[in-house]
């Protein structure tokens, strides 16, 4: 019976080049994941069991053997950790190379470049690095792609990603095999005479085209129509769209259409061949020239993943034409994703490819088997004609929008329906105005009648958008969901898919629910009753987070503020940790003082959960991180105070605040104790040994744990303090900085206890259940935190 099933579903090409594709990818994800052993036996077993059982033929088996070690070593010999340029970590450098990328920025004073470094201080090497150059005058045209440049500036490796759910940026930069980041002001930036190669110069002046024709729009398009058109028509490489603009889209779940999609490489070969229809154009012609523009609009787009499988998948549909072939379309699917990966296999990491590719196969899947199951009936035909695209899309996005970003856009699926015909006309006309463009100023009446026709289309997109973003509940907070559940998730929909075309059997029913109920077990978090405590790697400034018994959850302090107008640590490190684990209200926030270091992410902290009591050390400081505090306290009515005492209690648990009579802000931190039945742990801010001993006679008993202040720096601990608390674990939250934190001094008077470390440990979790407590340290590899010690609390 199952052999039987299994030759049946060998038979069909789309369903083996589909299989295929899937082990092939399996193989490099386990390259990239580091757990290629258990993969491979997983592989060895079911091939063992197929054999013996008599599943599958042995061929067969074989092949699918081949391609998932095809896929692993592919990633494995393509993949590297370190160029030449790693060896130059944190040094001031010159480089010699070329512009290998379109430069681009989200903000009006910086651009940013892949660069391909041939040579360093005169030195020879073989690296790429990503530059960001900075600007007072906004004018980045200098910069061109496959220009030569000298460059003087600081490189540096990407930060590490130390905490859970943190984005790892260097992760990020090794699928585009760089490994460091190089910052440098344009006037350090000189051009060379160095002559480009063919395919340099044709690529330089290809994107010079691209941004002629944006210029030629500036004429008569402003913002946010400029950015919104130019996202549409060349990607968003092109021209960086407003925040507000980009805020709103992300709301309405329209943020895809300010990047150029497959849906533009449709629109642009079908306007091609409208036109040369009507021209009476020879079929091959038609074709052939297709493809060629094809070729070359995507190489204006920046060579987005989306957009290189679209104009591969038609480039093999269109070759299949010439040569009379037709070609299946998952197994088309297949293959496009196959020849992508085999070329860069790190495309696998990128969310656009895995978009692109899921949302695809769910169109040639569940809407093309919806449509063919009701197309006799003609009213059902029209309405799936215009409601059925938008909805798969949205089926089968969901997910990977929830694992990636923690949320769902609730209206997404009306507002792409009614944006969906502007679409069109922005694409058509975007089109026939950036043709117009190319041969300004002959044709600048043409490309501005067009313009300010598609003024109001564009304007019409906004206001769509707007309207769903601004609709209550419009973009919700999820939890991250495992990979467990993606699989199980989609696993649902095709079986609904294929019950639709055929019966929904009595043994497909009973598969559908036993995966649902195993689905909604999964999605129980059943609540733990240990106290837990997480030290955030927020490098140099502090930021923990403590659950207790009961689930109530208290921030103490909240990491550094976003370096010139860049996002708080908050947002990448505390808040996505707190919504992949569902966590909406806070008992309590406790800022130990204005400094930017510690105070830094509170706002984006009370902008982004329920905050029932927000604790400071004062109401009257003047900085600038204060006035953010006060104000959001004050626009949300906040309960808000300077603590004193005992601000929290539940069943053996309590938390006590401390505040010294200081000068110094450090030494006047909000000093916490919190104590769970045994087990006791001391969060100091900044504050040291003057502090400390000024409040020393209310703190009895031992401290198990010190949080040690001031990120570890001179004067915070002394011998006698040590002795008092009878501290067992020490824990500096630090990074690298300039001040030299932890200080050796520091470090020898707490030689007896054990130490942990942000800048060594990462992430550090402690759990206790009021007896013993359990120390952890975050592992960026294993994803996950390991056992470290166990302690008995006295």
């Amino acid at each position: 019976m199952i052999r039987d099933s299994i030759a049946n579903i060998l038979q069909n090409k789309n369903t083996v080049m589909f299989i295929t594709a899937i082990v092939f990818m399996a193989g490099i994800l386990s390259c990239y994941n580091d757990n290629s052993i258990i993969t491979a036996f997983i592989i060895s077993f079911i091939s063992i069991i197929f054999i013996i059982k008599n599943y599958m033929s042995l061929k067969y088996i074989i092949f699918f053997v081949l391609v998932f070690y095809a896929g692993f070593f592919n990633a494995h010999l393509r993949t590297h950790n370190f160029d030449d340029l790693t060896a130059y970590d944190n040094s001031k450098i010159i480089a010699q190379g070329q512009i290998v990328s379109i430069p681009n920025s989200n903000t009006s004073d910086k651009t940013k470049f892949f660069f391909k470094v041939d040579k360093v201080n005169d030195t020879a090497v073989k690296g790429k690095t990503l530059v960001s150059v900075s600007s007072d005058d906004n004018d980045f045209s200098m910069f061109e792609t496959g220009n030569y440049y000298v460059i003087k500036g600081r490189i540096k490796t990407p930060f590490k990603a130390g905490n859970p759910s943190q984005f790892s940026y260097g992760k990020y930069l090794r699928n585009f095999d760089t490994f460091t980041v190089m910052y440098a002001n344009k006037s350090d930036c000189q051009t060379s005479d160095k002559k480009l190669s063919m395919k340099w110069k044709f690529l330089n002046r290809l994107n010079n085209l691209r941004d002629r024709i944006i210029n030629v729009h500036s004429k008569y398009l402003h913002s946010p129509d400029l950015e919104i058109l130019g996202g549409i028509v060349f990607g968003d490489d092109a021209v960086a769209p407003p925040d507000y603009i980009k805020a709103s889209f992300v709301n309405s779940g329209l943020l895809h259409i300010l990047a150029a999609s497959g849906m533009n490489v449709a629109f642009i070969y079908g306007f091609w061949l409208f036109f040369l229809k009507r021209m009476r154009a020879p079929f091959k012609f038609s074709v052939i020239s297709g493809m060629v523009l094809v070729i070359i609009y995507t190489m204006m787009t920046g060579l987005g993943a989306s957009v290189i499988r679209a104009a591969l998948m038609l480039l093999l549909i269109l070759f299949g034409k010439l040569i009379d072939r037709d070609a299946h379309s998952v197994a088309l699917l297949a293959l496009v994703a196959m020849l992508m990966l085999i070329y860069n296999p790190a495309f696998i990491n990128d969310v656009g490819f895995q978009l692109s590719f899921v949302v695809t196969f769910g169109l040639l899947t569940t809407a093309n088997i919806i449509f063919d199951r009701f197309k006799e009936s003609k009213t059902l035909s029209v309405i799936l004609g215009f409601l059925l695209i938008p909805v798969v899309a949205q089926i089968w996005v969901i997910p990977i929008q929830m694992f990636y970003f923690n949320t769902i856009s609730t209206y997404s699926i009306f507002a792409n329906i009614l944006s969906v015909p502007f679409l069109s006309v922005v694409s058509f006309g975007g089109f026939l105005s950036s043709i117009a463009a190319i041969f300004s100023p002959l044709t600048d009446n043409l490309c501005l009648v067009l313009d300010f026709i598609l003024h109001y289309v564009l304007t019409a997109i906004v206001c769509i958008s707007n309207y769903f973003a601004n609709l209550p509940h419009s973009l919700i907070t999820t939890t991250h969901p495992s990979i467990l559940q993606l699989v199980i998730y989609y696993s649902l929909v095709l079986l609904l898919t294929f019950s639709i075309r055929g019966k929904f059997s009595k043994n497909i029913g009973l598969i559908f629910a036993a995966l649902l109920l195993i689905l909604c077990i999964t999605t129980i978090n059943l609540p733990s009753k240990y106290l837990d405590i997480i030290t955030f790697d927020v490098q140099n400034a502090d930021c923990f987070l403590v659950k207790t018994p009961q689930n109530k959850y208290f921030i103490i302090d909240t990491g550094r503020a976003g370096y010139n107008g860049g996002k708080a640590q908050a947002n990448s490190i505390i808040i996505k940790y707190m919504k992949d684990k569902g966590i909406k209200n806070i008992e309590g926030l406790i800022i130990t003082h204005f400094d930017n270091d510690h105070s830094g992410g509170a706002y984006d902290i009370m902008n982004n959960f329920n905050v029932k009591h927000v604790y400071v050390n004062s109401f009257d400081n003047k900085s600038m991180t204060s006035f953010n505090v006060y104000k959001i306290i004050k626009g949300k009515n906040l309960n808000a105070s300077i603590p004193k005492g005992l601000i929290y209690k539940e069943n053996g648990l309590k938390i006590t605040t401390y505040q010294a009579d200081e000068k110094s802000d450090n030494e006047r931190s909000i000093i916490a104790l919190l104590s769970y039945r045994d087990f006791d742990m001391l969060f100091t801010g900044d504050a040291g040994v003057s502090a400390y001993n000024r409040i020393k006679n209310q703190i009895t008993g031992n401290i198990e744990v010190l949080k040690v202040g001031h990120h570890g720096g001179p004067h915070v601990v002394d011998s006698g303090m040590i002795e008092n608390l009878h501290t067992k674990v020490s824990i500096i939250s630090t990074g690298p900085n300039a001040f030299g934190h932890p200080n050796r001094g520091t470090l020898d008077v707490l030689r007896n206890t054990d130490i942990y470390r942000t800048d060594r440990h990462n992430s550090i979790e402690i759990k206790s259940n009021g007896s013993e407590y359990k120390t952890y340290t975050y592992s960026p590899e294993k994803h996950k935190y390991m056992l470290s010690k166990t302690y008995i609390a006295n």
